[in-house]
């Protein structure tokens, strides 16, 4: 990929970004996702073929940079904690109980899912619980979708509670009810 695409691709993803820090998912338009990017349409057909593809590169990127920027020996829940702190106004325009049309659940749900593998595949953390659950399972994938699944039921009560739980609280009681589980 030539630095001009790569360019290009990520102003389009930074802007999809933006915006789902001002409004829903279902609000956004391609017309607003090429303002924002300061592209034409034409461009952005050349790199996604609708914004349901864009949002899944865009949680690509942001699983990456989530991957990348985060200490090997973090939880998963405290990774996913410090993420939902970080994008409080993100989580809250892509959760699935605020789209009006889009169904964006199976999406968020496979980002967890991908969160949790990728740290199950590469784990430097012995200690975290999750890892233990799934290591101590006899069928791993099943224990990885029960897991996304609890969590997935976590992050819709924090964003059912605009996000006042204390960080600290949300990691000490997700972490200790998979410790009782394992």
């Amino acid at each position: 990929m030539s630095q001009v695409t790569e360019r290009t691709e990520k102003a389009i993803i930074t802007a999809m970004i933006s915006l789902l820090e001002k409004k829903p998912f279902d609000k956004i338009t391609v017309g607003d996702i090429c303002k924002e990017s300061q592209i034409n349409h034409s461009t952005f057909y050349r790199y996604f073929n609708d914004k349901f593809a864009l949002l899944h590169a865009v949680f690509a990127f942001l699983l990456d940079d989530l991957i990348i920027n985060s200490n090997s020996t973090e939880t998963i829940v405290t990774q996913i904690a410090d993420f939902i702190g970080k994008n409080n106004d993100f989580m809250r325009h892509v959760s699935p109980q605020y789209q009006t049309k889009a169904n964006l659940y199976p999406e968020f749900r496979l980002i967890l899912k991908d969160i949790i593998k990728r740290k199950y595949e590469n784990t430097e953390s012995p200690d975290d619980p999750l890892i233990t659950m799934i290591s101590d399972s006899e069928t791993p994938e099943l224990m990885i979708s029960f897991i996304v699944g609890a969590l997935v039921g976590v992050v819709e009560y924090l964003v059912d509670n605009d996000f006042k739980v204390p960080k600290d609280e949300f990691t000490k009681f997700t972490e200790d009810l998979f410790r009782k589980w394992s």
